[in-house]
């Protein structure tokens, strides 16, 4: 850990790096050329399993997609180093690229606006999101650690205490004081035939054992008793009122329900629908931490239900002491499963011991004096919603115990949902203290001394940057952004359909990473976070009052929203366009895109080459590991294609000459085979990622001009 006397020592360097390398005013850039798809691959694979331990400072907060730095680091520099020198030879160096400016209209997570400023670029970042505009803000600003450190542990001594009384229990060993580290709870819906409740089990395992198959933690269905059975495989015999058993039978199965009473069978969704709120839960085990006996796992006791009832209570009779947020839930493509199970309004996401515990949480927090430190702590907080909610559910044993709320990257209602203890109890997963340590903390220490993974054979070696740093104070124009020392960076909350703040041919490069059509709703699942953050932001900021972090100008398709391909492609040809105007002319326009449809393709050639711009080449790259997040349409899709355009007043001399080939499939097929050719070594392609690459080399091929046929004409049956 780098302690407070090294974290201030490196912040004192200075960059006294001149580059040894010419800048290219004109010709070729060296991703144009040549870029090290194998080698970066490799690291990019390596970054993707890990991402939050390799790129910390990305990982304070939850956003979603985020590309590689591996692959963006290795972008910028073949996209600011002329041909003849390859990013991998510059990789493990420190660069001073402070006559360069880059701009990222679409900058989400903040992956490309933090490798620039790491080269000591300046970068100007853009999102119409507010809550991605927060966390790159949070992610790049300088702060102490001694500060953090001392406003955590002021948070510590005013609300520790009492948000740890919440989940007080006894020790089911010993009798004493302890505290529930998790609690298991099912969602119950009634009978529709006979009213009864029933507990929508889908078995009798609470949660499997991450690596050991037949291991898991099981209640029995007579007596309730939890306990951690090595023999899933067999019938279980319970060890307390010795009922015999098979714990993969439950009282639901997919969409239907089974009363155990007398036994219909019926949709769930039906029985929800019968009532006006969202399902009720019932507690179902605890897992406990005693300082003496550890932890525990028991059946809930009396004291327990008492103790949660007088927590509903205490909600109850004075709604307004406690500060949660009040706003509905939209409809959307996202938010239209929970709005089926009744939930009406972003707080009913949440039990009440979560709303009382968030509420003293978020006092305490705004309370903060130092603004900066105050939102970083808010900005950690918001995380913690990700993992303190009734829609998270358990992961498994041996493993981080809790799976978050975006797991799947929607909102599923969990029918057995799994409560953390909001605090965090001996390093417990998704606690405020758990979370300060290994998120923000561990995002700064990186931020003031980055590393990056070196391959030698089969080992990972951690290789520092001296002097390199992910921070910078913010500049509030473009004119001291280009003139200040300091600060080396300029964002945005805002479309950048219009950017009027950068002047013509201002910019040397824009590398991005824009939205893929529809696999990701960013809005309808960072209005999650908006909503809370917006209680600490709306008298700060103009861009919070809005209930919503929804904006009409949002470059997606969603049929909720009434946005089709061709609005997308609008909006995504205007953004090119402006990149267009604020670009040098020499300059490039460099971005990340895969996709499994081939309208995603044809809006992109479409919108390029509305936007005057040419695809000179492209590049396929490691994206996502292979056993990565569901994303609607990826199917399976594993590598991203880094596009590499020019405007078309200069990409006459730099793109590749004509192919000798009878028609547009056979060019694509053989331009394909010698990307892949180069991956060959270490990677096999799907024949998604192959598709995806096709359609992008065809994307490549109608902005040259070479063919008038779009990337959808390349047929997902072709081989080869």
């Amino acid at each position: 850990m780098l302690h407070e006397k090294d974290f201030t020592k490196a912040t004192q360097l200075a960059f006294p790096w001149e580059p040894a390398i010419p800048r290219p005013r004109h010709g070729f850039r060296s991703i144009e050329r040549d870029f090290p798809v194998l080698e970066i691959s490799r690291l990019a694979r390596i970054e993707s399993y890990r991402k939050n331990i390799y790129r910390p400072a990305y990982y304070i907060h939850k956003w979603w997609a985020r590309r590689t730095g591996v692959t963006f680091r290795a972008i910028l520099l073949g996209t600011l180093l002329p041909e003849g020198y390859s990013p991998l030879d510059f990789l493990y160096q420190a660069h001073n690229f402070q006559d360069a400016v880059i701009l990222d209209p679409f900058m989400g997570g903040g992956t490309t606006v933090g490798e620039a400023v790491r080269l000591r670029a300046r970068v100007i970042g853009v999102d119409i999101n507010p809550v991605a505009w927060f966390l790159v803000k949070k992610i790049v600003e300088p702060v102490s650690l001694h500060a953090l450190d001392r406003a955590y542990r002021e948070l510590e001594e005013k609300v520790s205490a009492e948000i740890l009384r919440l989940y007080q229990t006894n020790c089911p060993a010993c009798g004493g004081p302890a505290q529930a580290v998790y609690t298991y709870w099912v969602k119950v819906v009634p009978c529709q035939t006979c009213g009864e409740e029933v507990p929508l089990r889908k078995s009798m395992i609470l949660a499997r054992h991450a690596s050991k198959p037949n291991t898991g933690l099981v209640t029995c269905p007579s007596c309730g008793h939890p306990y951690i059975s090595t023999t899933l495989d067999r019938s279980q015999t319970c060890p307390l009122c010795h009922t015999i058993f098979e714990a993969s039978r439950g009282l639901s199965r997919g969409a239907y329900y089974i009363c155990p009473v007398c036994g219909t069978r019926d949709t769930i969704l039906r029985a929800v629908r019968s009532a006006k709120e969202p399902p009720h839960h019932r507690m179902v085990a605890l897992h406990t931490y005693c300082p003496t006996c550890g932890k525990r796992y028991k059946k809930p006791e009396a004291s327990d239900l008492v103790h949660y009832e007088r927590i509903v209570g205490r909600l109850e009779n004075d709604r307004r002491r406690w500060l949660y947020p009040h706003e509905p839930i939209p409809q959307g493509f996202n938010t239209r499963q929970m709005l089926n199970y009744n939930y009406r309004f972003w707080f009913q996401m949440f039990n009440a011991r979560q709303l009382i515990g968030l509420s003293t949480l978020l006092r305490a927090i705004l309370a903060l004096q130092d603004p900066n430190v105050r939102e970083l702590m808010l900005l950690l907080f918001s995380g913690v919603l990700e993992f303190n909610n009734m829609f998270c559910s358990p992961k498994g044993l041996g493993t981080g115990a809790i799976r978050h709320i975006f797991a799947h990257h929607a909102f599923i209602p969990a029918k057995e949902p799994l409560e953390a203890n909001l605090w965090g109890v001996a390093r417990s997963s998704g606690g405020f203290s758990t979370l300060y340590r290994e998120r923000l903390r561990r995002g700064k220490i990186y931020a003031h001394q980055p590393l990056e993974r070196r391959l030698i054979g089969d080992s990972v070696v951690k290789v520092p940057i001296p002097g390199e740093r992910l921070e910078s104070s913010l500049a509030e124009s473009f004119e001291e952004l280009v003139t200040s020392p300091e600060k080396h960076v300029f964002l945005l909350n805002r479309s950048s359909t219009e950017l009027p703040e950068i002047p013509d041919q201002s910019v040397d490069a824009v590398v991005t990473d824009p939205p893929y059509l529809d696999n990701v709703m960013y809005a309808e699942l960072s209005d999650f976070f908006y909503v809370w953050l917006r209680l600490g932001l709306k008298d700060r900021y103009a861009q919070w009052q809005a209930p919503s972090s929804r904006r009409s100008e949002e470059a997606i398709r969603n049929a909720e929203q009434g946005k089709d391909t061709a609005f997308y492609q609008e909006t995504l040809t205007a953004v090119f366009k402006e990149c267009h105007r604020v670009l040098k002319k020499e300059g490039l326009l460099v971005f990340t895109f895969h996709h499994g449809a081939a309208e995603a393709w044809d809006a992109l050639a479409q919108a390029l080459k509305d936007a005057q711009f040419v695809i000179v080449r492209l590049w396929p790259v490691y994206a996502e590991m292979d056993v990565g997040v569901p994303v609607r349409g990826k199917r399976g899709l594993r590598f991203d294609t880094i596009l590499v355009c020019r405007k078309n007043e200069s990409a006459s001399l730099h793109t590749l000459p004509p192919r000798e080939a009878p028609d547009l499939l056979q060019q694509v097929r053989e331009i394909a085979e010698e990307l892949v050719e180069k991956l060959a070594p270490a990677f096999t392609l799907t024949q998604e990622d192959l598709l995806s690459l096709r359609r992008g080399i065809a994307a490549m091929l109608f902005t040259q001009g070479k063919t008038v046929l779009l990337p959808s004409a390349v047929p997902s049956t072709l081989r080869g």
